[in-house]
């Protein structure tokens, strides 16, 4: 059973290591910005797979809209959060350490549907906590701001809040 000095632990070695991943991908010309795009627009499709439209044009509407409303989200956090948020994508960019927390060799953008759904499914099942973290919150703001998006509101059926 663990305790609670084991997660505290857990939880310093885990933010000790996506800060080093931050910092070293920092020092070999990534963009932040540039980096997040990247990775969302690899896993927007994956979470909102069977959500999204058929149509390559609609699709590509809906996931640019998706990721304005992910952008707009992390733009509204806590600066802490978006710090965390902004070493997170950049390590998931950077190929060491995105071979390392994400098994994939190819850059996000050369990945398919299903191998972005694969690393999503088992980040949500892994044993380290830090991953599971990492799903958790992706998986939210993604379909968060999907879902917060009025324009898909008659698309997924639902009418809106209640009116008073």
């Amino acid at each position: 059973m663990a305790t609670r000095r084991d997660f505290l632990k857990l939880g310093a070695g885990s933010a000790l290591l996506l800060g080093a991943f931050g910092i070293a991908s920092r020092y070999v010309g990534r963009s932040g910005p540039d980096d997040r795009r990247e990775v969302l627009l690899a896993m927007i499709p994956a979470v909102l797979d069977g959500a999204l439209p058929s149509a390559p044009e609609p699709r590509a509407r809906a996931t640019s809209a998706a990721l304005a409303g992910v952008e707009t989200t992390i733009a509204g956090l806590p600066p802490a959060t978006q710090d965390e948020l902004a070493s997170l994508f950049l390590a998931l960019a950077a190929a060491p350490s995105r071979l390392l927390l994400a098994g994939l060799a190819k850059p996000w953008r050369e990945a398919g549907i299903d191998e972005v759904a694969a690393v999503l499914q088992g980040w949500r099942t892994h044993r380290l906590t830090l991953l599971q973290g990492a799903y958790q919150a992706l998986h939210k703001l993604i379909l968060g701001a999907a879902y917060a998006d009025e324009a898909r509101w008659a698309d997924i059926g639902y009418p809106g809040p209640p009116r008073f």
